[in-house]
């Protein structure tokens, strides 16, 4: 959940390339879907966009929808009709907010209407996808700074709840009905005891004892790295120990095994593969 003193676009980041550079667009994607930030890219929407008016639906998005709209230019984004198409729409984007809204990320030295050759680009030949990724979230951060967006604790509970989860008809599942175990002083404890902040859009719950974090609520946008947590609704779920819940309406406590590499935040090799 997030509270802002205005709307916000569904995205953060949307992302304009020709199905050339799908390998440049989905190492992109996935690198700032691990940052935490969401991001529109055509293979993570299939279901939404199947059956869609997508000439409509696609102005929508790269018109409407998005902090920033990352088009990877190339000689065959300069040829295509739909990347053509998601250009005019983020264009008049631009020009009504009259801001930096278009970012161009250039594989060549094409030339593309209406992006004028001294608009300020970053060259991925030059410049590796972590630091075009950093620079991507510190757009995004400085964007809902400017625009009071802040993000809010979002507890189990909630995440459950959304995700449909518990019995049917019965009580939901609250966080005193969660149970763990802290794995530098071994105290047994419910998610209700444990005390709960954020980091960044994670919702963090430490160890009573204050030992360390025991269980984190990450908004993964719409993929999260197998192994990391449990992929709930747009949430995922990552617990450093072995965790249980039960309700009194419930027979027998449901074990969530903990969760590889929970507390990373970043997938483990990202760095080298990226460099």
């Amino acid at each position: 959940m997030r509270s802002e003193q205005q709307s916000s676009p569904m995205y953060d980041i949307v992302i304009s390339f020709a199905g050339e550079d799908r390998e440049t667009a989905k190492a992109l994607a996935d690198a700032l879907t691990l940052k935490g930030l969401t991001v529109f890219y055509d293979e993570y929407a299939k279901a939404d966009l199947w059956g869609k008016d997508l000439y409509s639906h696609l102005t929508h998005v790269y018109r409407d929808e998005a902090k920033y709209c990352v088009m990877i230019i190339s000689e065959a984004y300069a040829q295509k009709q739909w990347t053509n198409h998601e250009r005019r729409a983020a264009q008049a984007r631009a020009i009504r907010e009259n801001r930096e809204y278009i970012l161009p990320l250039r594989l060549d030295d094409a030339s593309v209407e209406g992006v004028l050759q001294t608009t300020s680009y970053m060259d991925y030949r030059a410049t590796p996808l972590e630091e075009v990724v950093d620079l991507l979230v510190e757009k995004v951060t400085s964007y809902n700074r400017e625009r009071g967006i802040a993000f809010e604790v979002v507890r189990l509970e909630e995440v459950f709840l959304k995700a449909g989860l518990g019995p049917k008809g019965k009580l939901p599942i609250r966080d005193a009905d969660f149970t763990t175990a802290c794995p530098t002083c071994s105290t047994q404890q419910a998610a209700s005891e444990a005390s709960i902040s954020l980091d960044g859009s994670d919702t963090v719950y430490t160890c009573k004892n204050d030992c360390q974090p025991i269980i984190v609520v990450s908004r993964p946008g719409l993929v999260a790295w197998p192994g990391r947590g449990y992929r709930l609704d747009n949430y995922v779920v990552r617990n450093a120990s072995d965790m249980f819940f039960k309700t009194a309406d419930m027979q027998a406590a449901v074990l969530m095994p903990a969760s590889k590499s929970a507390l990373m935040k970043r997938r483990p090799g990202v760095q080298e593969q990226a460099t």
